[in-house]
């Protein structure tokens, strides 16, 4: 059971952080719409080496997901908002139905302080996770591409999570 909650760290790590833009890349949400998906050829003739650098900088990203949930429900706390309303409401903001909402002026203007308040920490957040990443001397584009080879191969997923295991 403990791999599994490694593994839906790191996709949810994968998740949080995919905003987080590292260039001309975007960090593990690189995922593609499924039509490009199936006509991509997917590299997955990694290392071993390779692998373990990957469950390695996972470990460090879940750890750094957990430190960024904590601040993150901190400012929601301060800011006097539920994370289910929080969570609402910036679906609603990314859809551009924000005025859709049921919110009382004081939820609304709870929401964009917290929201400026947590886009503020994302410079931060990105920095962490680049150096989580090349902690080991694993680049931003490898990672990402043994991420894209996790979500699509059940061979590597297999070797994954084996070295999940063992950490």
């Amino acid at each position: 059971m403990k791999i599994l909650n490694k593994l839906k760290g790191a996709a949810v790590a994968a998740f949080i952080f995919g905003s987080v833009s590292f260039g001309s890349s975007a960090f593990a949400q690189t995922t593609p719409p499924a039509q490009q998906q199936q006509q991509q050829q997917v590299k997955t003739d990694f290392s071993e080496a390779e692998l373990k650098q990957f469950a390695e900088a996972n470990t460090r990203l879940m750890d750094i997901q957990k430190e960024t949930e904590k601040k993150m429900l901190s400012v929601l706390e301060e800011e006097n908002l539920s994370v289910e309303k929080f969570n609402e409401m910036a679906q609603a903001h990314q859809q551009q139905k924000l005025t859709e909402v049921e919110a009382t002026p004081e939820q609304m203007a709870a929401f964009n302080k917290a929201a400026q308040r947590i886009m503020e920490m994302q410079p931060t957040m990105q920095q962490d996770v680049e150096t989580a990443i090349k902690k080991d001397g694993m680049s931003l584009e490898q990672y990402e591409q043994i991420m894209l080879a996790y979500q699509q191969s059940p061979a590597v997923q297999e070797k994954v999570n084996k070295l999940m295991i063992q950490q």
